[in-house]
C-alpha cells in the first residue's frame, strides 16, 4: 500500500464524489500551508491517498466528479490538451459506481524551480510523521462489546456488559445516566443499565467526530436470567453425540464456564441445578427440523443431565427448552445449537510443507452444509482444518517434494467432501485424506485445466431422493465442460461446451467465445446452475444461466442476462429459497435476482451507490455470508461489514468490528451464532459478531421499523411429501399495527397438479391487528378403472415451491419469508409391514425345505426345492393348521409410522403354492359381478411378468353393475382389507412353509408400488404316510389283539374247570 501526499507547494483542490473518491487540480503557488482533511484516507486501486491541502478557503473545483463523468477515459483530444498544458498524467486503477474497473486519469500542475523541489522534500519528510500519526488514530481506532454469555443470548438489565476500546486519542466513555460504568476513563471497563431502552454508548476520542463511533444499545428487561452449559464429545466408532448439560449463570459463574472450557460445572451452577431439579426442571432436547424430542436424564454427577443423540442430518440444529420453572423470578433461556459432526480423519504431518494461498488477504474455506462446524480454511501461511469451529484445528499440509516448489502457495480453491479435502492448485485436483495426498488426474476422468470447484450450499436433512439416485457432491468445471462428483471419488462429465451451446439455441461454431463462468449448487437440493460467458466482440461478456434438475435430469435455460466487462470474474450464491434467488457479485459490486428473475439490480447503498467498494474506503469483497433465515453479510477484505436480506435491495454499512488489517473470516460456531476468525501467522482466533445488536445499531438513525410485530406458519419442515390422498393444510399468521393493513402472501411455483382452498380470518384489539390465512393443497385426480394408470400417475407428479412472506417488511424484520418444497409423489422411504411379523429377532439363517408337485401351480411336474432366507425376509409366523390368518398392514415412512392401512390388498404366494384359500366367498363378500382372482388375471395376463399381472393399474372391483360381467359367485374372494373378515385358511392336514408377496390395490391410495414378504409356517398336524405301512400296522394290531383274546378264553377255561368236575373241595377244606 503507497502512501501519496500533496506538499504545501501544490495549493489546489479536492472535489468529492458520493462515490467517496475525488478529482485534485493543483496551480501553483507559493504561500506554504498544510491541512488534514476529515475523510482521513482514501484507496484508490492498491493506493492510498492522504488528502492534505493547502488553503485557508477551498478553491472551486472545474473538474467534474466521476460520476459526472460522461466516458470512463478521457478522450484522446483532452489528453493531449492536458499534455499541451505542461500536465502531468497519473493513471490510477479505480472502482467505478457502475461496479466496474476502469482507469481515470489525475492531472497535477507542475510548475516550480529547483529551490522549490529541496523545499519541498525537507517539509515532505517532516509532515510524514504527523500524518502517519493521525492516519493510525483515523484507520485503526474501534471499539467493541461483550457479555458474559458468549452468544450475546441475553442482554438485559441484569447483565454486565463489557466495553474495550482499541486505538489512540481515548479520554473517556459517554454513556446515558441510567447506565453506570466501573471506570469511565478506562479503555476496557464495565458497565450496567438499569432502565430498559435504547442507550447511546459512545467513546469521547480527541480530533474526531463523536458520531463515528457512537452505538446504540437496545437493552431489554428479560426473564430469562439463566443459561444451559453444554459439554459434548463424540467417540470413534460411535454413531451418537454424548452431551452432559448443567444450568449456569452468566453473572455468577466460574471463568471455565465464561470461556465455554470447563468440564464440570461450578459450585454455583452446581447449586442452581440442584434447585432446578428439586422444582421439577426436566430439559428436552427438540430438533428444530423435525420436531423429534430426546429426553435426557440426570447423571451421577450432581447437577448434570447427560443424553446420547444420535448424528442425523435431521439433528442438525438442536434446541434444549426447559419446562416452565423460575428461581426468583428468573427462567432459562432456551439454548439453540449445531450438532455437527465429521468423519474425516487426517493425520498430522509437521514435516510436511504448508498448504497456503497466494496472498495473505485471500482466505479460502469450504465446509459441508450439514456440518457447518467441520471446517477447513486456508490462509496465506497455513492450511487449517477443524470439526468444532475452531475451539480446536489441525494443520493441513503436503509432502516434500511432491509438486514443484511454486506449487504450495497457489491453493485457489479448496473442498471438503466424504472422501477426504480437495485442493485445487495450478488447475489440477490434489486429494488430502488419512495420511496420503495425491494428484486425482485423467485416470479418474478429471482434466488438467479446472478454473474451479464448489460443493453444496445449503442442508436439506428431511430430504430423501428416489430410489436409485445418488445426488452429486461436489461441481467441478473447466473453459467448456462441466463435471459432478459422486461417492468414492467418482467423477461424470455432465455437459460439454456443444450440450451447453445446445441448451442455449446457440451454433456449436461458438464454442470459442463461450467459457464456464461458475458453477453452484441451487436452493432446490437437486439443482445445479451454470453461468456462462459469451464474448462477441465487444468489452463485455454476456453472462447466462443454465440450471440442471439430478432427479428429472431436465436442462432449462433461465430467463437471466447480465453484462459484465471481459474475463471479469464472478461468483454466484443461491439463496435458501423457494424460488431462485441469488447473488452474483465481482470484486466492486453485488447484483441480485429475486422471485425467479422477476426483481433484479445491484445492491445499492443508502446513498445510491452500487459500488460497494467506494462506500468501504476501496476495499474490494472477500466473502458473502448468508444463512438459512435470508440474513446476509458481505465482508469486505477491510473488513467492513455491510448487511442486507433476502428481497431486501439495498444495503447497510455495519460498525466495525476489528482492525482492517485483520484476516478474518466468517463462520458458524456449534452454538449457531456468528464469529469471526482472524488468522495470524498460521493460528487463529474467534471472536462473536452480535448481529442483531449491530444491525438495531446502525438502523437507529435511519428510524427502520418493521412493519409486522410477528409473522409465522404452522410450517416446520422445508421438505413436505405428499401422497394419493394427502391433504396439506397449513395457516401463516402475521400480527401489525392498525392501519398498515398487511397481509400473508402464499405464493405457489411449479407444475399445476394441485387444487387449494383459502380461508382468512380477522381480528382487532387494542389497535393491534392479527390476519389468519389459512392455505389448504389437496389432489382430487381418481385413478380407478382407467385405461393410462401411470401416464396419469405421471401427470399428477412433481416438485412445488411454496413462498410464505408478509406484504411489507424491511432488513430489520426477522424471519420474512419461509421456503417450502412440496414432493407429489411416492415418498422414498415409504413401505408397509406385516404386524406383528418379526423382521429382526430370530436366527440369520437359510430354511430350506420342499414343496410336493401337487401343491404347485401350473401342472408341476417335479418337485420344488426352496431356500427362505430369513436375513432378508425375516423370521416365519407360526400358525395352527387349525386358525385362519388376516395380515394387518402397517405403513412406515422410514422408521416413522404413518398409520394401519384400511384399503384392498391382496396376497400371493411367491413359490407357487395354491394349498390354501379364503374363508369368503364372491357372494358372501358383496360382488354382483365374478371378482378379480389370480387365476383369471393369469389367463388375461399371461405374456406380462407375474409382478405385472394384478395391482393397482388394471384393478376393477366387482361392487357396481358397469363393471365386470356376470360369472360364478361362489369362487373364494381373494381380496382382502381391514374390515371384510376374509381370512385365509389352509385346506390340507399338513405341514407346510408359505412365503407371501402382499400388495396394496387401491390404485387411489399411494403413488408408491406398496408390497412386502412376509412367511407362514403351519403346525399341529402329522405328515399323511404310507398306506401298506397303515394296513400292516393294523393288521399286526388286529392279530395281537385276537390271540390275547383266544389266551385269556383258554386260561379263563382251565381255573374254572376244577370247580365243575370237583364242587365239594371247597366244603371239605372247612372241616
Amino acid at each position: 500500500m503507497t502512501l501519496a501526499f500533496f506538499p504545501q507547494g501544490f495549493h489546489g483542490c479536492f472535489k468529492f464524489c458520493p462515490t467517496g473518491f475525488f478529482l485534485t487540480k493543483f496551480p501553483h503557488v507559493t504561500k506554504h500551508s498544510w491541512r488534514m482533511h476529515k475523510q482521513a484516507t482514501t484507496r484508490v486501486g492498491d493506493t492510498t491517498f492522504a488528502p492534505l491541502f493547502a488553503s485557508k478557503k477551498e478553491i472551486e473545483c472545474e473538474l467534474p466528479c466521476l460520476a459526472e463523468l460522461p466516458t470512463p477515459t478521457p478522450t484522446p483530444t483532452q489528453t493531449q490538451q492536458k499534455a499541451k498544458a505542461g500536465a502531468r498524467l497519473y493513471k490510477v486503477l479505480s472502482p467505478w459506481p457502475d461496479g466496474w474497473t476502469q482507469s481515470l486519469d489525475f492531472w497535477c500542475w507542475r510548475k516550480r524551480s529547483c529551490r522549490d523541489c529541496v523545499s519541498l522534500l525537507v517539509m515532505f519528510c517532516g509532515k510524514v510523521l504527523v500524518a502517519l500519526v493521525l492516519l493510525l488514530n483515523q484507520c485503526f481506532a474501534l471499539w467493541r462489546y461483550k457479555t458474559n454469555s458468549m452468544p450475546y443470548s441475553i442482554f438485559s438489565t441484569r447483565t454486565t456488559i463489557h466495553l474495550e476500546y482499541t486505538g489512540t486519542g481515548f479520554t473517556e466513555w459517554e454513556t446515558p445516566a441510567v447506565c453506570s460504568v466501573g471506570n469511565k476513563t478506562s479503555k476496557t471497563t464495565v458497565m450496567n443499565c438499569a432502565n430498559q431502552g435504547t442507550h447511546r454508548i459512545r467513546p469521547l476520542v480527541a480530533n474526531q467526530d463523536p458520531e463515528l463511533e457512537e452505538r446504540f444499545l437496545f437493552v431489554e428487561r428479560s426473564s430469562d436470567c439463566f443459561l444451559w452449559y453444554l459439554q459434548s464429545n463424540s467417540v470413534e466408532g460411535d454413531d451418537s453425540q454424548h452431551i452432559q448439560i448443567w444450568i449456569y449463570d452468566p453473572e455468577n459463574s466460574s471463568p471455565s464456564e465464561l470461556e465455554q472450557t470447563a468440564g464440570l460445572p461450578s459450585m454455583n451452577s452446581k447449586t442452581l441445578s440442584m434447585q432446578f431439579i428439586s422444582m421439577g426442571q426436566e430439559p428436552v432436547f427438540q430438533s428444530i427440523i423435525n420436531h423429534v424430542q430426546y429426553f435426557p436424564k440426570t447423571s451421577e454427577q450432581e447437577g448434570v443431565w447427560e443424553i446420547k443423540i444420535p448424528h442425523i442430518s435431521q439433528n442438525m440444529f438442536m434446541t434444549i427448552k426447559g419446562n416452565s420453572v423460575a428461581f426468583q423470578d428468573c427462567f432459562i433461556a432456551d439454548y439453540t445449537f449445531i450438532l455437527s459432526y465429521s468423519k474425516l480423519y487426517l493425520v498430522d504431518n509437521p514435516d510436511w510443507e504448508p498448504l497456503g494461498s497466494e496472498s495473505p488477504e485471500y482466505i479460502l474455506y469450504d465446509w459441508p452444509p450439514c456440518f457447518p462446524a467441520s471446517i477447513v480454511a486456508v490462509s496465506f501461511w497455513e492450511t487449517l482444518f477443524t470439526k468444532d469451529s475452531f475451539n480446536t484445528s489441525q494443520k493441513v499440509r503436503a509432502p516434500r517434494g511432491y509438486m514443484p516448489r511454486g506449487y504450495y502457495n497457489k491453493v485457489t480453491s479448496v473442498a471438503m467432501v466424504d472422501e477426504g479435502l480437495l485442493f485445487l492448485i495450478k488447475g489440477k485436483i490434489y486429494l488430502r485424506r488419512d495420511d496420503l495426498f495425491s494428484h486425482l488426474d485423467s485416470t479418474l476422468g478429471i482434466p488438467d485445466n479446472v478454473l474451479g470447484i464448489g460443493t453444496r450450499t445449503w442442508c436439506w436433512p428431511d430430504y430423501k431422493s428416489r430410489e436409485g439416485l445418488e445426488l452429486s457432491q461436489m461441481v467441478m468445471w473447466t473453459k467448456s465442460e462441466v463435471y459432478v462428483l459422486y461417492s468414492h471419488l467418482k467423477f461424470n462429465l455432465l455437459a460439454t461446451a456443444e450440450d451447453l451451446l445446445k441448451r442455449m439455441r446457440l451454433s456449436p461454431s461458438m464454442e470459442s467465445s463461450m467459457t464456464v463462468k461458475y458453477v453452484t449448487y441451487t436452493s432446490d437440493p437437486t439443482g445445479i446452475a451454470i453461468l456462462i460467458a459469451m464474448y462477441f466482440g465487444n468489452k463485455n461478456d454476456s453472462l447466462y444461466l443454465v440450471s440442471y434438475n439430478e432427479d428429472s435430469y431436465e436442462w432449462i435455460l433461465e430467463d437471466f442476462e447480465m453484462f459484465v466487462p471481459h474475463n471479469r470474474r464472478v461468483s454466484v450464491l443461491f439463496m435458501f429459497s423457494a424460488l431462485p434467488n441469488f447473488v452474483i457479485w465481482d470484486d466492486y459490486s453485488v447484483y441480485y435476482s429475486y422471485r425467479n428473475h422477476s426483481k433484479t439490480g445491484f445492491l445499492e447503498t443508502k446513498d445510491g451507490l452500487h459500488n460497494l467498494s467506494a462506500a468501504t474506503m476501496g476495499s474490494t469483497i472477500h466473502q458473502v455470508f448468508i444463512d438459512y433465515y435470508g440474513n446476509a453479510l458481505i465482508k469486505m477484505y477491510n473488513n467492513v461489514m455491510l448487511y442486507f436480506k433476502i428481497e431486501i435491495t439495498d444495503v447497510e454499512i455495519l460498525h466495525q468490528w476489528t482492525k482492517e488489517d485483520d484476516r478474518c473470516l466468517i463462520i458458524i460456531n456449534p452454538s449457531e451464532d456468528l464469529f469471526l476468525l482472524t488468522f495470524n501467522q498460521g493460528t487463529t482466533t474467534l471472536s462473536e459478531y452480535p448481529l442483531v445488536l449491530e444491525l438495531y445499531s446502525s438502523t437507529f438513525k435511519s428510524n427502520i421499523q418493521c412493519p409486522y410485530m410477528l409473522f409465522e406458519s404452522s410450517i416446520y419442515f422445508n421438505n413436505v411429501y405428499m401422497d394419493k390422498r394427502t391433504e396439506l393444510t397449513f395457516w401463516c399468521q402475521v400480527v401489525y399495527p392498525e392501519n398498515l393493513g398487511l397481509f400473508s402472501i402464499v405464493e405457489v411455483y411449479g407444475p399445476k397438479i394441485l387444487k387449494e382452498k383459502r380461508s382468512t380470518s380477522y381480528e382487532i384489539a387494542l389497535g393491534i391487528c392479527t390476519k389468519n390465512l389459512t392455505v389448504t393443497l389437496y389432489q382430487d385426480v381418481k385413478y380407478e378403472n382407467v385405461e393410462n394408470y401411470y401416464q396419469l400417475q405421471e401427470e399428477n407428479t412433481g416438485h412445488m415451491m411454496i413462498q410464505l412472506r408478509p406484504s411489507q417488511f424491511s432488513k430489520i424484520c426477522p424471519l420474512s419469508s419461509q421456503a417450502v418444497h412440496v414432493f407429489v409423489g411416492c415418498f422414498p422411504q415409504r413401505h408397509i409391514v406385516v404386524k406383528e411379523y418379526d423382521y429382526d429377532e430370530c436366527k440369520k439363517e437359510n430354511i430350506t425345505y420342499t414343496i410336493e408337485k401337487e401343491f404347485l401351480r401350473g401342472n408341476a411336474t417335479e418337485n420344488k426345492n426352496v431356500s427362505f432366507d430369513t436375513q432378508k425376509n425375516g423370521c416365519p409366523l407360526r400358525i395352527s393348521m387349525r386358525s385362519s390368518f388376516h395380515p394387518t398392514l402397517l405403513l412406515y415412512d422410514a422408521d416413522v409410522f404413518v398409520e394401519e392401512v384400511t384399503t384392498n390388498f391382496i396376497v400371493r404366494e411367491i413359490h407357487g403354492r395354491m394349498d390354501f384359500t379364503f374363508n369368503l366367498t364372491m357372494k358372501e363378500s358383496g360382488c354382483v359381478n365374478e371378482a378379480q382372482t389370480w387365476d383369471s388375471m393369469l389367463e388375461k395376463n399371461k405374456y406380462l411378468p407375474i409382478e405385472e399381472v394384478w395391482g393397482p393399474q388394471n384393478y376393477k372391483d366387482c361392487f357396481t353393475y358397469s363393471v365386470g360381467k356376470p360369472g360364478d359367485l361362489s369362487k373364494p374372494y381373494e381380496i382382502l382389507n381391514m374390515s371384510n373378515k376374509n381370512f385365509i385358511i389352509f385346506n390340507n392336514p399338513h405341514l407346510g412353509m408359505y412365503v407371501f408377496e402382499i400388495k396394496i390395490l387401491d390404485p387411489n391410495y399411494s403413488f408408491c408400488n406398496l408390497k412386502a414378504i412376509f412367511a407362514i409356517e403351519t403346525f399341529g398336524e402329522t405328515p399323511k404316510t404310507d398306506t401298506l405301512l397303515v394296513v400292516l400296522f393294523l393288521g399286526i394290531l388286529i392279530f395281537v389283539f385276537f390271540a390275547c383274546l383266544i389266551g385269556s378264553y383258554f386260561q379263563y377255561l382251565k381255573i374254572f374247570r376244577k370247580f365243575i368236575y370237583e364242587p365239594h373241595l371247597g366244603a371239605k377244606r372247612e372241616y
